[in-house]
């Protein structure tokens, strides 16, 4: 296993607490006028999975249908959803803030959440202190290798890293397929979702691309006076088996759809790529906030707020930052994590953990940030190492990565990472008694360079064609030029020179940075002599994908 640094903060200071909420009348006029959960016991008659308003969320932005080609930018999304299908999606969209922190929620075997009309559980007084999530480290050539545990103080505040102007931390970033407003990943079957024992015969099947900002003051749970002891070990809440946790702010552009019962067949994501594919006019684009979607080569593939851009030739990967963050979801728990003796588990940001672009053979670091949300303290163990963890306390990871491989070219590679939580005293009567945590890593890699040399020349004579010895070329995509020369140059001057005597060589960059032009100028005659010139093009690129 790579090695990891942690770096551990406590949970010493109290939190403002955060402003009370109208739980009525957000619980019941807000969750059934605006398609949330309806959270309170007089709320009858609530969906069990919660559906958008047909014309979008308040405050969203939607655009036309796939016809006339807006549609094509989905192409990018559809291909970066399986980059995703490892990354955690315990999030609920609700555009609205509708919902109630705290209220309990039943989740069926399909997935589908149903309200529960019980208050299961409720904020801290006291949380852990502010953390913002450390955005990914892209590598130069070589990085220095994390220093060991020993090496590193017992107790140090989680790093911040300040995000670029306009842009906000990121914590989740996600690309797949919500139903109605449940993320579900990109495999899951529709009929599932009208067989719940639901009484809806149409569902909204979104392509979505979110990402959600940096929680700097997160929000810790302890159990209602609701929650009682299970006859079989650990709590119960009613019937809930999840609750809701705290609002998380973001940004959002998804690609909406409904579909009925009689048009569920097969996946979700079937279904989108062809209604996609076809130019379904049924097929719309929603922006929430302002979020910025680039390929690989940087060009747009998606609009931010109110519309589309044009682009969506770039399928590689995607990289999505938040230029304007409104509430969007709603964390959601298992009732477990607020039983007296449970070990939750903890929270992993960012997710997934993007090393950035990394050519094959350099080694890069990243830190993630782990927020222990158990009631004891915990001991993690990555490998042969391992540190301690405060209840409610925070951690700072770090771990690196040498991506290896033969593509010309940018490649997105994938891989799982795992370590172990346990609770710091091996006698404490917690359940379960160590959890498995996977922390689901991405890399944008490449060769470091790309070399191109070929032979130039003109013909020999009173008045060569100059125009034979003038080339431009372009680097691979994902590479911009970091050397033009030409060499072994030889021109019909009395000495040889290609620089003297009327002839010029000049080997030059592009403005735009990725390619190289040359070209080889001199004297003619129509009388004596003979003139010409040769030299070798060479063209070095380096590894720059976006």
């Amino acid at each position: 296993m790579d090695d990891d640094r942690m770096a551990v903060s406590g949970a010493a200071r109290a939190r403002r607490p955060r402003a009370a909420r109208s739980r009525a009348a957000r619980a019941c006029a807000g969750a059934l006028a605006l398609g949330a959960l309806a959270s309170s016991p007089g709320c009858s008659g609530a969906p069990e999975v919660p559906v958008p308003p047909p014309g979008g969320a308040a405050g969203a932005a939607t655009a036309s249908g796939c016809r006339e080609g807006r549609c094509s930018q989905a192409e990018a999304l559809l291909a970066a959803a399986r980059a995703f299908s490892d990354v955690r999606h315990d999030y609920l969209l609700d555009t609205s803030s509708a919902m109630v922190p705290g209220r309990g929620l039943s989740r069926s075997a399909s997935g589908a959440f149903s309200p529960v009309g019980l208050a299961c559980a409720r904020s801290r007084a006291e949380a852990a202190p502010s953390v913002a999530a450390a955005p990914s480290v892209a590598a130069a050539p070589s990085v220095a290798a994390a220093p060991s545990v020993a090496e590193t103080p017992a107790v140090a505040p989680a790093p911040a890293v300040a995000p670029a102007p306009g842009e906000r931390a990121i914590d989740f970033r996600y690309v797949g397929v919500a139903v109605d407003s449940v993320l579900v990943g990109a495999d899951v079957d529709l009929p599932a979702y009208f067989s719940a024992g639901g009484t809806l015969d149409r569902r909204r099947l979104r392509l979505i691309a979110m990402a959600l900002v940096a929680d700097e003051d997160p929000q810790f749970f302890e159990p209602t006076g609701d929650v009682v002891p299970a006859a079989g070990g650990g709590c119960a809440c009613g019937r809930a088996t999840h609750f809701i946790g705290a609002v998380r702010r973001g940004a959002m552009v998804a690609y909406e759809t409904d579909v009925t019962a009689g048009e569920a067949h097969g996946t979700a994501l079937g279904l989108l790529k062809a209604r996609i594919a076809a130019g379904d006019r049924r097929v719309t684009m929603t922006s929430v906030g302002e979020l910025s979607i680039e390929g690989v080569e940087g060009a747009p593939v998606a609009g931010e707020a109110g519309g589309a851009a044009g682009g969506g030739s770039a399928l590689g990967a995607l990289r999505l930052e938040v230029k304007k963050a409104v509430p969007l979801a709603y964390a959601v728990y298992p009732i477990a994590d607020v039983c007296r003796f449970s070990l939750a588990e903890p929270e992993i940001t960012p997710l997934p953990l993007d090393f950035g672009v990394v050519p094959y053979g350099a080694t890069a670091t990243a830190q993630a940030i782990l927020r222990n949300r158990a009631q004891v303290d915990v001991r993690v163990t990555h490998g042969e190492r391992s540190v301690d963890v405060p209840a409610h306390g925070s951690a700072a990871l770090t771990f690196t990565w040498t991506p290896e491989g033969q593509a010309a070219g940018c490649e997105r590679q994938t891989r799982r990472d795992t370590f172990l939580v346990r609770p710091k005293d091996p006698g404490a009567a917690v359940v379960p008694r160590e959890r498995a945590v996977v922390v689901p890593q991405q890399v944008t890699t490449g060769m470091p360079t790309f070399s191109k040399h070929e032979p130039i020349a003109t013909e020999t004579g009173r008045s060569p064609d100059y125009g034979r010895a003038s080339v431009d070329w372009t680097c691979p995509a994902g590479y911009v030029v970091q050397q033009c020369e030409p060499q072994r140059s030889s021109c019909l001057s009395s000495t040889g020179s290609c620089n003297a005597e009327g002839y010029r060589l000049t080997a030059e960059a592009t403005p735009d940075g990725r390619g190289c032009s040359f070209r080889c100028t001199g004297p003619s005659s129509s009388l004596w002599g003979d003139h010409g010139c040769a030299y070798t093009a060479a063209m070095v690129c380096r590894l720059a994908c976006q």
